[in-house]
């Protein structure tokens, strides 16, 4: 088309040159809804430096966000 040619988003490939999408990488996703040209994502790692306190009636859990959320 007339259209120039652009590179795949971060985290996707394609296997031919002048395809019209780029597939997510091996580990990488993203949503049905997602716009084609949006990066794909990973699962984040497990939260960090969890705390737990429990008393007689109540357990309370604190954590870092992901390191690679």
């Amino acid at each position: 088309g007339d259209e120039g040619c652009a590179h795949c988003p971060i985290n996707s490939r394609t296997t031919s040159e002048g395809a019209t999408n780029c597939v997510c990488r091996n580990g990488y996703y993203r949503a049905d809804a997602d716009p084609v040209d949006m990066p794909c994502t990973t699962i984040p790692s497990a939260p960090q430096a969890v705390i737990s306190s429990v008393n007689e009636t109540s357990l309370m859990l604190e954590w870092s966000p992901p390191r690679d959320a």
